[in-house]
């Protein structure tokens, strides 16, 4: 299949520099703020196993059609659907699913900034000794006085969108791809020395029953929904990303394997800090809670009265930012790719233009968090309806759609299947999963995710 490109960036010298980007967008906030609430509210291992069954057999399955799809086409998200679509003879509005996911992706962006913001704060926060033999109600009145100032939040904020814009504007091979390479490797290190420090100081026993044991009597069908979503949510599929990083995938390699290692990597980051993170709260026996109480309140009381504290939270709120800014210079990748190669823009200007957009967006959206604003309907601010649109709307209405157009309208060509009959069986499976069970899971997510965030 023949791909005309406005203009070329690249491929990556090596399937580690792709796994390397996608670590850097798949392990995100959620496997560090959500999960391991998760994991122990819904049946501890009984959950972790539903989860990873999600994750194999009902969106692995997607992010491999997105890669080859986009490795076929070598170009960015809306330019290769739109290729794949014409040599398919399929509908030519089929990109209109990659231009949706685009804009999801910069509202899911928008998000990640302000909260990027608030970890990058907390870095300075836990390095000063700020939080150092803090009480519970001073560490919980340090993160409220954070959010009650928007200066304080826009400073931060402008000063992660300015990494990401950075990030984001390096040349595609020989910049982005050695900073990638070289950011991995910390990740696991920082990670691992956090392991340890939960396992010396913390209560590991009690973590690891929390999220091991198998209590098959607290998992609902509700749990399989929360597990299934999960899992969704993991892999950014529908968000266009993997597709704008798997244009940039070396020849010759197997997209499949690398995502199985992605997705094997993905479960032992979200079982290593999990354990770590439960470990230190447990120790001060105190509830865990979930989502931003997790992270801003009962982290850093627990790191503020435990030995070295100060040096561990520094670096794991550090980790936190790195992985948060590789997921938002992901999530603009799409949208950057496609001014650069389909108008001709200068990457730089390409990312200085997304990036502002997500700043001024956010900016809005920063300010509607006041309980005055005006720009609250129904009792959300702007913010809150940014995300339902973002993630319960566009991602798995985007999904569902691209599920049906790469199960059924396209062809076993552009999939580039060998003759071998291992390969076909392969094949025959992967296409079988793809046809047949991820359109009702995906549309699961889509109308079950969407009424009970509507609802809660």
């Amino acid at each position: 299949m023949a791909l005309k490109k406005r203009k070329i960036q690249g491929i990556w010298a090596s399937r580690w520099t792709f796994l390397a980007a996608a670590t850097g967008l798949v392990v995100s906030l959620g496997n560090f703020w959500r999960t391991p609430q998760e994991l122990g509210e819904n049946g501890g291992g009984a959950y972790l196993i539903v989860y990873i069954a999600c994750l194999f057999f009902v969106m692995l399955p997607i992010a491999v059609a997105e890669v080859r799809i986009a490795v076929r086409a070598r170009g960015n998200p809306v330019h290769a659907m739109d290729q794949v679509a014409h040599y398919a003879k399929a509908s030519k509005h089929w990109s209109l699913v990659a231009q949706l996911a685009c804009i999801g992706a910069l509202l899911l962006a928008v998000n990640y900034s302000m909260v990027s913001g608030w970890l990058l704060a907390y870095v300075v926060k836990m390095a000063s000794g700020l939080m150092d033999a803090a009480s519970l109600d001073l560490v919980a009145a340090e993160f409220q006085a954070l959010l009650a100032s928007p200066e304080e939040m826009r400073f931060w904020q402008q000063v992660f969108l300015l990494m990401a814009i950075v990030l984001s504007a390096l040349n595609v091979v020989r910049g982005m791809a050695a900073v990638l390479r070289v950011i991995l490797p910390i990740l696991l290190l920082v990670l691992l020395g956090l392991l340890y420090y939960g396992y010396a100081l913390g209560d590991f026993q009690s973590a690891l029953h929390w999220m091991f044991d198998l209590r098959v009597e607290d998992l609902t069908l509700r749990s399989v929904f929360s597990a299934l979503q999960h899992a969704f949510y993991t892999l950014c599929i529908g968000t266009a990303a993997l597709m704008a990083y798997g244009a940039y995938f070396p020849s010759g390699r197997s997209v499949a394997r690398q995502l199985i290692a992605l997705a094997v990597f993905d479960v032992v980051v979200l079982v290593v800090a999990g354990v770590a993170i439960l470990a230190l709260v447990f120790d001060q026996h105190i509830v865990p809670g979930s989502g931003p109480a997790l992270l801003f309140i009962s982290l850093p009381f627990s790191f503020g009265n435990l030995v070295f504290g100060d040096i561990a939270g520094t670096a794991f709120y550090l980790l936190l930012f790195i992985l948060s800014l590789t997921t938002v210079v992901a999530l603009m990748e799409p949208v950057v790719a496609y001014l650069v190669e389909r108008w001709g823009v200068f990457r730089w200007l390409a990312a200085i233009l997304v990036g502002s957009l997500v700043f001024i967006v956010s900016d809005l959206a920063m300010l509607s968090m006041s309980a005055e604003s005006e720009m609250r309907w129904l009792s959300r601010s702007l913010m809150e309806w940014l995300d339902i649109a973002a993630a319960n709307i566009i991602l798995p209405l985007c999904t569902w759609c691209f599920v049906l157009f790469a199960g059924w309208r396209v062809p076993r060509l552009v999939y580039g299947v060998r003759d071998g009959w291992l390969e076909r069986v392969f094949f025959w499976l992967w296409q079988a999963l793809l046809r047949y069970i991820a359109p009702p899971a995906v549309l699961a997510v889509l109308v079950i995710g969407l009424y009970l965030r509507l609802t809660e």
